[in-house]
Formats: structure tokens, C-alpha cells, sequence
């Protein structure tokens, strides 16, 4: 991540305003969901609030064109409420799906072996090998949500702010290209349902 304001970075530069999806409903606590479509708790539109004033006080300039979510409801549904409150048109990308966990999605933590619960910290670990359930590396979701971002500089010229609904493993692994930090750095980077991250003058130099 570079230093400055977006202005001198020139044509090549965004801002990315990263957004958590709100909470799922209570019977999904507790529950391995991954990329099952869960829905939404109710109220979410009153968490979003806070998110929704970050990207209101952009200067009028470097406000987004369209806001960004992954095709699963608990994003599409958050992102489209703010497209409405800001006037936009929403996208939706598969490339910022949750992680998939493979056999363990849509199963409750508790009936999914111990054993292989306790392996999770290999998910940082040796994030390109470990498949939890068989699913998905942290690595390939890495590599997908920047797959996504790095498209918007090949194609998107509608603006310097980007704005995404998302989720927690696609967020993290987003912040972790952009700064250039391993898995296990990540840390700092994992949002509460309704949060956001600002990632300021990223460039396509940052994503790999």
C-alpha cells in the first residue's frame, strides 16, 4: 500500500472501501456456512449505517460509479441497499465469494471432526496447501479476489473509488495482497459484520 492522497497517483490509483456483510440469521451461528446463500439477520440496513456515512463524505469527485458484491445474498442484498441510498447500479462477481470449505459448508463446528477443527490454524499456516473440508486454499481465495481487483484497472475507468460488499476471507486475503503480508499478518484486517476497511491509492503494482 502506497502513501498520499488519490489525486497524485493519477489514473492508476483507487481507493478500495471494503464492506463486511451484515449478521446472518441466529440458526447459521454456529454453523460452517462458507458459501451456503444464508440470509441476513433483521435489521441489517441500521448496521450498515456507519459504512454508508464512510463513503457519503467522499468529496464529490471521488465518489463511487457502482457498488461491487459477491453474488451470495447476504452481500448482493447489503450492496444493493446502499447502491439505492447513493443513486449507484451494484455488480456482482463470484471472484468475492467466501471461502469454500468444501465438506464442512453448511455443517454445524460441532459435528465437524475435532480433529480436523484443530487443523484450522493451517489455514494461515501453509495457506497454499490446506484445503479445510477439501475446499478451497486460503491462497486460490486470494488469488480470485484480486484476480477481481486487478480487472478494475485493466477495465474500469468509471472512477477512483471502488466500494465491495464481501466477505471475511475474501476481505482479508484482499488487505493481505495490498500489503504485502503473509497470511499469519492478517490479523488486524478481520472485520465485524457491517464494518469496513479503506484501502487508500491502491495501484495494479500491489496486487498479485
Amino acid at each position: 500500500m502506497m502513501s498520499g492522497t488519490i489525486a497524485e497517483y493519477g489514473e492508476l490509483a483507487r481507493r478500495v472501501i471494503l464492506i463486511r456483510h451484515p449478521k446472518v440469521i441466529a440458526p447459521m451461528h454456529g454453523v460452517c456456512y462458507g458459501q451456503g446463500d444464508v440470509e441476513l439477520a433483521a435489521g441489517w440496513e441500521d448496521s450498515l449505517m456507519e459504512s454508508l456515512s464512510v463513503v457519503r463524505s467522499l468529496p464529490e469527485r471521488e465518489k463511487p460509479t457502482l457498488i461491487w458484491h459477491s453474488d451470495l445474498q447476504r452481500a448482493s442484498r447489503p450492496a444493493r441497499w446502499i447502491a439505492r441510498q447513493l443513486g449507484i447500479e451494484t455488480n456482482a462477481t463470484v471472484d468475492l465469494r467466501e471461502r469454500d470449505f468444501g465438506s464442512w459448508q453448511m455443517k454445524p463446528w460441532d459435528e465437524i471432526p475435532q480433529e480436523e477443527v484443530l487443523r484450522c490454524h493451517e489455514m494461515l499456516e501453509f495457506p497454499e496447501t490446506y484445503r479445510p473440508g477439501g475446499g478451497e486454499t486460503t491462497s486460490e481465495v486470494q488469488r480470485r479476489a484480486c484476480r477481481w481487483l486487478s480487472s478494475l484497472f485493466e477495465h474500469d475507468k468509471t472512477g477512483v473509488t471502488v466500494v465491495a460488499v464481501a466477505h471475511s476471507g475474501s476481505i482479508t486475503a484482499l488487505a493481505g495482497a495490498v500489503h504485502k503480508l503473509p497470511p499469519l499478518q492478517w490479523t488486524p484486517y478481520y472485520l465485524k459484520p457491517s464494518e469496513c476497511l479503506v484501502l487508500e491509492a491502491v495501484r495494479l503494482g500491489c496486487i498479485r
